[in-house]
């Protein structure tokens, strides 16, 4: 079998969640042995490809391009929406354009969402809010985000050398810098409790960037890859994902099974995940956070470890897509 992987056209430029989900998604088949192509070409020759699969519906306007162009050369299609409503999101910011455009943008993203021949929602709840929000009668199956296999049996050695002088308890929160993952309420709460705070990822926003680097119990070390990102997961005593919404976090996975006490939002996919596994904050209630952070101190990791190696390896999402691919023959 032969898969055409497309995603938005900045991914490399930008890598997000999105990005790490298709190239995680990517491999696990090719172990599988399905030949998998990456384009971010809108009109790209299909006659070589079995199907082509799309990531990411939120970024309707290049999604809607490669499904165009799957349609006009018949060829079914695939989507992984990862999508979760952001209205409540930008709702906070009256002054900005991104809640005009969203809400502009929602019925382009409802016709995708219709007449794409398969749905792959990271989650029941990411499908039931599709189902809420577009009434979509599209077939689906849930394939759940998965953790890299090569990073167990890793631990702490590696970051320690690294960072030598971090405290033998830190908070961990590895995502973009930007509004929505709330770092800034992050670092303060931290510096109210007396936590060091490390960071690692992409900077998206520079002055919100700015703003969480004025918190000076706050550490940013760029961006962790490989062992170096398993052996921090395996060093911190938390890892905080206190975003407006989760779908419900590739980091969380990631840390969670690397052996760290996972602090998240409570809006998104998070709980269907993570069950009472967890330590869950509401965005919305910023007072919520302090407590989450207290109580993640003395929450075991272990449970929550255990079930996340169990059910969200990279390898058994591979294997769940290729039954959906097949689905459709």
């Amino acid at each position: 079998m032969k898969v055409l992987f497309q995603v938005r056209s900045d991914y490399r430029k930008n890598p997000a969640g999105d990005t790490v989900q298709l190239l995680g998604t990517a491999q696990a088949l090719q172990k599988l042995g399905v030949e998998v192509f990456l384009s971010a070409n809108p009109n790209i020759q299909l006659e070589e490809y079995d199907l082509v699969h799309i990531f990411n519906a939120t970024r309707v306007s290049d999604a809607s391009m490669y499904f165009e162009n799957a349609k006009r050369q018949k060829k079914p299609v695939v989507l992984s929406p990862i999508y979760w409503n952001m209205q409540k999101f930008l709702e906070k910011d009256a002054h900005s354009t991104a809640l005009t455009q969203w809400e502009a943008h929602q019925p382009w993203r409802g016709q995708l969402l219709q007449d794409c021949d398969l749905l792959l929602p990271n989650g029941q709840l990411e499908m039931e809010m599709i189902q809420d929000d577009f009434q979509v009668t599209t077939p689906y199956q849930v394939i759940p985000n998965g953790f890299p296999e090569e990073y167990l049996g890793i631990d702490e050695t590696l970051f320690r050398e690294k960072c030598p002088n971090l405290p033998e308890h830190f908070v961990l929160s590895i995502a973009r810098i930007t509004s929505r993952k709330n770092q800034v309420l992050l670092a303060r709460n931290c510096y109210e409790l007396g936590l060091t705070l490390v960071l690692a990822g992409p900077i998206n926003d520079r002055s919100y960037f700015e703003h969480v680097q004025s918190y000076p119990n706050v550490i940013y070390l760029g961006t962790l890859q490989g062992q170096l990102l398993a052996s921090a997961y395996a060093a911190a005593k938390i890892h905080a994902l206190p975003s407006w919404f989760e779908t419900p976090g590739l980091s969380s996975l990631e840390a969670g099974a690397c052996g760290a006490t996972i602090l998240t939002t409570d809006q998104g996919s998070t709980t269907e995940y993570f069950k009472d596994m967890a330590v869950y904050m509401n965005p919305f209630q910023e007072e919520s956070l302090k407590l989450a952070l207290e109580k993640a101190l003395d929450f075991s990791p272990e449970p929550l470890s255990e079930h996340i190696r169990k059910n969200y390896s990279w390898s058994r999402v591979g294997e769940l897509t290729l039954s959906a691919y097949q689905s459709l023959r």
